[in-house]
């Protein structure tokens, strides 16, 4: 009854309860919004949801630029204003710090592992800085990826998903291609869209079936949640019956460029800080932005 007659003083302007009737009639649109969202937990801009919103990104053979490609996504999803939470599931070598950690990595600083196997708390285990998050292990060893695989690490990141999916608006999961460990696995599981990011070797294309097979025995759900983004293309012309034959969807096709490479080495999202005067600098900019909004619109985007 007390924060009520509080609330009630607040919101008619009045000291108590013989007041209520006398001042209802004073109440405004705008100032009853504004009280609204004071006692929700102050100003919070407008709502934006992706209602599918945990996405992993994965790879079909070694070095198509999974990482960079979701780095990149990750980037200009924040710049829309979305809370992005990226999460690096590659427990020996990470590689989503190199793009948006700040400060240096320690054992005894909480992190993904430490999370995993009950010692840290999910909070402390997640960097955050602006719109971006960051959840990933520090300085692992092979017993600790060995130990990621347990089953409580395993529950544990079930349940942490869980709960970043209510507190961000995208989870982007840098996931290997490892379907056969019980984390990736879980990961591929729980997703609600994968993208596999393929180049134009002829290993991208024989792998992906052999992927969605594995997948499926475990019960992933890979033909309608699985989708491909080409990246490093080369060739001006891009023969469309890989995708017909596998029946996947071909989301984006991203152009090779060395400049992205160099950006990457330098630790920079191309998005962000990279410069080149090269037309497929361009082309790769302006895919990476209808990629984000792809992968947007796929989990059923609303504003």
């Amino acid at each position: 009854m007390e924060v009520r007659s509080l609330m009630l003083d607040k919101l008619f302007g009045g000291k108590g309860k013989a007041d209520e009737q006398e001042n209802i009639g004073k109440i405004t649109s705008d100032k009853a919004k504004s009280l609204i969202k004071q006692l929700s937990g102050g100003e919070v801009r407008q709502s934006k949801k992706i209602i599918d919103n945990i996405v992993v990104f994965t790879n079909a053979s070694g070095g198509t630029g999974a990482s960079t490609v979701m780095a990149n996504v990750g980037f200009l999803a924040a710049e829309k204003g979305m809370r992005v939470l990226i999460v690096d599931l590659n427990i020996m070598y990470p590689s989503q710090h190199i793009f948006f950690a700040h400060g240096e990595a320690k054992l005894d600083k909480p992190d993904l592992f430490g999370y995993l196997i009950g010692k840290d708390a999910l909070g402390d285990a997640i960097e955050t800085n602006g719109n971006i998050s960051l959840l990933y292990a520090n300085n692992r060893t092979l017993m600790d990826s060995m130990n990621a695989e347990s089953d409580i690490a395993v529950t544990n990141f079930q349940e942490a998903i869980n709960k970043v999916r209510q507190l961000f608006d995208l989870v982007l999961i840098d996931c290997p291609m490892r379907v056969e460990h019980a984390l990736c696995n879980t990961a591929f599981y729980i997703a609600d869209s994968v993208y596999i990011v393929w180049d134009e070797g002829l290993s991208s294309i024989a792998n992906t079936e052999k992927i969605r097979r594995n997948m499926a025995a475990s019960g992933i759900d890979v033909y309608t949640k699985m989708k491909i983004i080409l990246n490093k293309r080369t060739n001006i012309h891009y023969n469309n019956y890989p995708f017909q034959k596998l029946n996947i969807e071909l989301v984006q096709i991203l152009p090779f460029e060395p400049d992205i490479i160099y950006s990457s080495l330098r630790s920079e999202i191309f998005c962000e800080k990279g410069a080149s005067s090269s037309k497929n600098a361009d082309i790769f900019y302006n895919g990476m932005k209808e990629l984000t909004n792809a992968v947007m619109e796929n989990g059923g985007f609303i504003e």
